[in-house]
């Protein structure tokens, strides 16, 4: 039986990956709200093989259906004791963006692009203002990366990946490689198929196939206009890992925080955002068990005091 770290050296040193393996990492490097220990062993591939290669090499230790997988660390809070467990990191997983079908270039004419998991909304924007598409706006300025977007079904200014999602491909935990075709009927706010298991394995997304539409009008101011929004949320004000909670059904989280009074209350060195309740924030070099106690009362004085359940959307490693 291999230690972590000779499991990572192993990889390391195959002919059949190319990648970065790196050890002892703070993981408040590597996430939005700067939170968490270091993680032993961090595996980042840069290309599918390598992932494929790693995947394999893992489903053959005691770590096979033990590991953690990570995009751009916007929705994760790590413990405070560190990370014990191989992380993937698929934000080295890139490649060109593809334009798959060019029907016409005509004014809202239909296209398909395809985009690796690793890429940033940042880049896409960048893809989209050169070649006049739009259809993907909204998710300018979104931190993270298209595969973090897929798993959680991002939801951006009344668009979510599940109304731009044509098809995506993804890995098996053990390194076999499928596609999904969307079916909406997988869908809901804030969930996906990615988050159930299938077959009893994890889906690791690699890349996403979006619609997007040809346009004459100016997508640079267009995209700037929604990063604008963003600031004006505060979304960039503070170390974070965006919206907390999930909006209930019928009602707005942040709405029904900020009516209980609690902007800008905080435990140790975490605090809910003075400008937006469904925020928390890293104040002064929070802890995980500062943002969780933080977490757990606001769902109690909700609960108190609106008889309603908030559902944490962040997710804890």
């Amino acid at each position: 039986m291999y230690t972590i770290r000779e499991i990572g050296e192993n990889i390391k040193d195959s002919k059949h990956f190319n990648g970065n393996v790196l050890f002892n990492i703070p993981m408040s490097e590597k996430t939005t709200m700067h939170v968490g220990g270091e993680a032993s062993l961090i595996i980042e591939p840069f290309d599918e093989t390598s992932l494929s290669f790693a995947l394999k090499y893992l489903s053959s230790t005691e770590y096979a259906k033990d590991f953690h997988i990570l995009g751009g660390g916007s929705n994760i809070i790590a413990s405070d004791t560190g990370i014990k467990i191989p992380i993937i990191s698929l934000r080295k997983l890139k490649a060109k963006i593809e334009i798959i079908d060019i029907k016409d270039k005509n004014e809202n004419a239909e296209q398909t692009i395809k985009c690796s998991a690793g890429m940033s909304w940042a880049e896409i924007f960048k893809f989209c203002t050169e070649h006049s598409f739009t259809g993907l706006l909204e998710f300018t300025g979104l931190p993270g990366t298209v595969g973090g977007a897929c798993y959680m079904n991002a939801s951006c200014f009344n668009s979510s990946i599940a109304k731009v999602l044509l098809s995506a491909e993804y890995m098996t935990e053990d390194g076999e490689k499928r596609v999904y075709e969307m079916n909406q009927d997988d869908w809901d706010y804030k969930k996906s198929p990615f988050q159930t298991s299938c077959e009893g394995k994890k889906n690791i997304v690699t890349s996403a196939t979006f619609k997007v539409y040809t346009s004459n009008s100016n997508i640079h101011s267009q995209g700037l206009a929604f990063i604008e929004k963003r600031k004006e949320k505060g979304h960039y004000k503070k170390p974070c890992a965006g919206s907390v909670f999930k909006n209930p059904k019928g009602e707005i989280a942040g709405k029904l925080i900020e009516e209980c009074g609690l902007k800008g209350f905080s435990i140790g060195g975490a605090q809910i955002a003075s400008w937006h309740a469904n925020i928390i924030i890293n104040e002064n070099n929070a802890k995980q068990t500062e943002i969780s106690k933080l977490m757990d009362y606001i769902v109690d004085i909700v609960k108190q005091r609106k008889n309603i359940k908030l559902i944490p959307e962040i997710i804890f490693w």
